[in-house]
């Protein structure tokens, strides 16, 4: 039977008085038969290759008996059969991946103990790191990392926590805890800082400056009322200075090869579906996990890719003038994170510039525009 699967093979049932002479004669003509079975009451019953049906077709012109097809089986059947219930199987399959994808699919973010203007910042984080409503993520959530970089990148907290639950991701903040002021002192805003009146804005209360007029920190900007404190915002010019070392140094990058092994995981046991030859060091390592999951439900299936990048190293040797804009860019990236969301920066002076054995050491004069006015 198995030497007949390819070509496919036929079980025949063979009643009557001439059919113990009937394999004989289909051997004359070069059958071979398979399984020939013969029975007491003139019954015999062989496999035969499809190949050779012609031949059994002309000796049962000259056979007085019954003939009987019982059992196709072989490689040609069961392809006629997989082509007859291919649109069954295509359409579990695509109902199982579509599945899998919604199960994967963002629906919902619910972000607790955040006020309005906070639950922005973090879903703006959250869309920097791949989270966001909509999205399809396969890949393991590290609550850990995002929960570390959240509390670096996002003013104002303390703590934050992710969790996934089914398509839906719980997100849990907690804020700086800001000390009680009195209502006598809330009533009137005040400068946080000096600088020069650049724009106002009075929502309540009595303005006590003019645009262009220099304040101090502490000075009075919008008096308020006993039944209504002040509101507004107070646009002013501030100044920052920054120090800033930069140096022709060493650095690895990749040469723009990589080499991935992919692995693939049932239940607790791993299997290496491809291993990529290891590159000579120094090499950076890029781990991914995949984990399916149906609905609330992860499935025992996983997968994870390991990506090989080799690295070369790479002395980087710029021009005076190059590591003065280098030196500025950094300056202003390192500013920028620790000033308000909404200030800007409006202009930059070097005030002092000194280059000892390579290395430019700067100081920075930067003018921004932010509001000043708290209570």
């Amino acid at each position: 039977m198995a030497d007949f699967f390819l070509t496919g093979a036929v079980t025949v049932l063979i009643r009557g008085e001439e059919a113990p002479l009937f394999p004989g004669r289909l051997h004359q003509r070069g059958v071979t038969l398979k399984n020939l079975q013969y029975n007491r009451q003139n019954e015999v019953r062989f496999c035969l290759s499809i190949r050779d049906v012609g031949h059994l077709r002309k000796e049962a012109r000259h056979f007085s008996g019954t003939i009987r097809f019982e059992e196709r089986t072989g490689f040609p059947f069961l392809k006629k059969r997989l082509v007859h219930y291919a649109p069954f199987f295509l359409a579990s399959i695509c109902f199982f991946i579509v599945m899998i994808l919604l199960s994967a699919m963002i629906i919902r973010i619910d972000i607790q103990g955040a006020d309005r203007e906070l639950k922005e910042d973090v879903r703006a984080f959250l869309r920097k790191e791949g989270i966001r409503e909509g999205a399809i993520r396969l890949n393991d959530l590290d609550a850990e990392q995002i929960s570390r970089r959240a509390v670096q990148d996002i003013p104002g907290i303390v703590r934050f926590t992710i969790e996934k639950k089914g398509v839906v991701y719980i997100v849990d903040v907690s804020v700086e805890k800001k000390a009680e002021k009195s209502l006598a002192g809330s009533r009137h805003l005040n400068a946080l800082k000096s600088g020069v009146v650049h724009d106002l804005f009075v929502e309540y209360g009595i303005s006590t400056i003019r645009r262009g007029d220099f304040v101090e920190a502490g000075d009075r900007l919008i008096t308020g009322t006993k039944k209504q404190p002040a509101a507004g915002t107070v646009t002013a010019e501030t100044w920052y200075k920054a120090t800033v070392t930069l140096g022709n140094g060493s650095l690895k990058t990749r040469n723009g090869e990589k080499r991935k092994s992919i692995f693939f995981s049932f239940g607790e046991k791993e299997f290496s579906f491809w291993k990529a030859s290891p590159f000579p060091k120094p090499v950076q390592l890029e781990e991914n996990s995949y984990s399916f999951h149906f609905f609330s439900y992860r499935l025992p299936v996983s997968l994870r890719t390991e990506t090989y990048y080799p690295l070369k190293s790479v002395t980087r040797i710029e021009s005076e003038a190059e590591q003065e804009k280098r030196a500025i860019q950094a300056a202003k990236a390192s500013l920028m994170a620790e000033l308000p969301k909404k200030a800007v920066i409006i202009g930059e002076n070097v005030l002092q510039k000194r280059v000892e054995s390579g290395k430019v050491k700067m100081i920075i004069h930067f003018q921004v525009l932010e509001n000043i006015a708290i209570n």
